[in-house]
């Protein structure tokens, strides 16, 4: 296969066609990293697209929930206050809150509840699992200034800086670790099993191999995430698929005309 190959032609011979990885090779390891940029791009930004979809409709329903449930409250010069007769009881995912500036009840109530926040006139206590895990007194931050509007806005500015953050810094950071995983992992391991089948490449063909081999664990990955799947033993999977690629393209690559190849460059 001497033809040049653009993207979609590369993503595609990826995952069949085991002599289109020659021409990945003599392409070098420059376009194998620009390939595996623009593939973890595109399945990071479908994968975030369905996790911002699900995020933005959750924090609408919350909002609409907080708008017309929440009673008024502030959080001024280190004092909580709330415009509420009784204390207030909300409980969600086995998590409780309870809310009283009344003077009703006192911290010892949340004695009773595993998880649970309490909060009063003076301070917020958190608890898991039966233990204290954080006290804040709001006299400490006599600066913060909290209302109903406060919350509102902030549910508002997060269904924008979320997505915005998600669609800028995941795709850096699975690019990222996608390269660790080939230079540290996927290579040295790619480079045994070229040794093993009498195949004379050098590290940065394997790494090279490893690029593209990544291409379907990359689309499986991808699938999961949308699907909601969680499988605790996918990156196990992940990193094997990658290697029977390799495998498979070495073996190609030992059974064809390497006249045109300089694999030992």
């Amino acid at each position: 296969m001497n033809t040049k190959m653009g993207f979609r032609h590369k993503f595609a011979y990826s995952f069949f066609d085991f002599a289109a990885y020659k021409e990945f090779l003599v392409q070098g390891l420059g376009k194998a990293i620009l390939y595996i940029f623009l593939v973890t791009l595109i399945f990071s930004t479908i994968t975030n697209m369905n996790t911002i979809n699900k995020f933005i409709s959750e924090t609408s329903d919350i909002q609409t929930t907080f708008t017309k449930t929440a009673p008024k409250f502030e959080l001024k010069n280190g004092l909580f206050t709330i415009d509420s007769t009784e204390p207030i009881y909300y409980k969600s995912d086995g998590q409780t809150l309870i809310v009283d500036t009344t003077g009703k009840t006192n911290k010892s109530i949340v004695e009773s509840y595993s998880d649970a926040i309490y909060i009063d006139s003076n301070e917020l206590i958190l608890k898991q699992n039966y233990k204290t895990v954080q006290v804040m007194k709001f006299s400490d931050i006599p600066e913060f200034n909290v209302t109903n509007k406060t919350i509102q806005k902030m549910l508002y500015l997060s269904k924008i800086i979320i997505p915005v953050i998600l669609l800028i810094l995941d795709p850096i950071i699975s690019f990222i670790l996608n390269l660790i995983s080939v230079f540290l992992i996927l290579g040295p391991i790619s480079l045994s099993i070229s040794s093993f089948m009498n195949v004379k490449l050098n590290y940065s063909k394997v790494c090279i191999l490893s690029f593209y081999s990544m291409t379907m664990p990359l689309l499986l990955q991808a699938l999961l995430d949308i699907s909601g799947i969680f499988l605790p033993e996918f990156s196990i999977m992940f990193y094997l698929i990658t290697l029977i690629y390799c495998g498979l393209a070495i073996r190609k690559l030992k059974n064809t005309d390497k006249s045109n190849l300089n694999i030992m460059n």
